[in-house]
């Protein structure tokens, strides 16, 4: 089962509004609301099929115009189920910025089954004076049915574009079957690796303060020329990933301007 949505964000009389709304189940988009700032609209992302089977394909196609503020947030993660039939399970994601236009999509959380196999292609065209804020984490299966590292294949990739200038080029590619995923170098002893990409010009990250590294939870940074910012995490603690996500979402703890 395919599904689809296809969102378009507009100013009307100085503030941002849901201007054309398209979905296919499973797919659907909550209408917009506005939770904390009247100025930006926030559009629940909903799966209605409970998880994507072998050979479905989920697209998604945003457009921001300018001066918009959009915060997307999907409702649950996504469940890749198995590849019995040998297709894999795609996600496809196609992001359009315009200037001085802000989006933020909250968690994508993707927790591959045993045995599945799963691939996500997301592209990001943005325009000078934009930002864009993404948030992921990839689980390492069904932990309570003591599935680690167990699916076939995860493939994911982001691309993000400023004009002409490639920001970000990065993908994850995990086969567990060919590759030993505990290797020092891949995942070692932890268990979740997540992301947080900040593309803003304006903000100034305070590395020391989220710079750190114990036993179970480890935070690096990367400074993507005068852009922004990647924080990545490989952690054993999900709480404290989602917690320090949040964190990050929150200019007034995360960062200084």
């Amino acid at each position: 089962m395919d599904g689809k949505i296809d969102l378009h964000f507009a100013l009307r009389n100085h503030k941002t509004i849901m201007k054309d709304v398209f979905y296919q189940p499973p797919l659907k988009a909550s209408r917009g609301l506005y939770v904390d700032n009247p100025d930006d609209i926030t559009v629940y992302l909903m799966e209605s099929s409970g998880g994507l089977v072998a050979g479905d394909i989920n697209a998604y196609r945003i457009r921001l115009d300018k001066g918009t503020n959009v915060t997307l947030h999907p409702q649950a993660a996504t469940k890749v189920y198995p590849a019995f039939n040998g297709k894999p399970s795609k996600q496809e994601v196609y992001i359009e910025i315009a200037e001085q236009a802000c989006l933020t999509w909250k968690r994508e959380e993707v927790i591959p089954f045993a045995e599945s196999e799963f691939h996500s292609h997301t592209t990001v065209n943005m325009k000078k004076g934009s930002s864009f804020y993404w948030e992921e984490i990839l689980y390492p299966g069904r932990e309570k049915r003591g599935e680690r590292f167990t699916f076939n294949k995860c493939h994911t990739q982001l691309e993000v574009w400023m004009e002409e200038d490639c920001l970000v080029y990065d993908g994850l590619r995990f086969e567990p079957s060919v590759q030993n995923v505990k290797h020092f170098g891949v995942m070692g002893d932890y268990h979740y690796i997540a992301s947080v990409w900040i593309i803003d010009s304006e903000i100034v990250l305070d590395v020391e303060k989220w710079s750190r590294s114990s036993t179970d939870h480890q935070v690096s940074i990367t400074k993507l020329r005068d852009a922004g910012y990647l924080v990545r995490f490989l952690s054993n603690d999900l709480p404290r990933v989602k917690k320090e996500m949040d964190q990050l979402g929150n200019k007034k703890l995360a960062v200084s301007v």
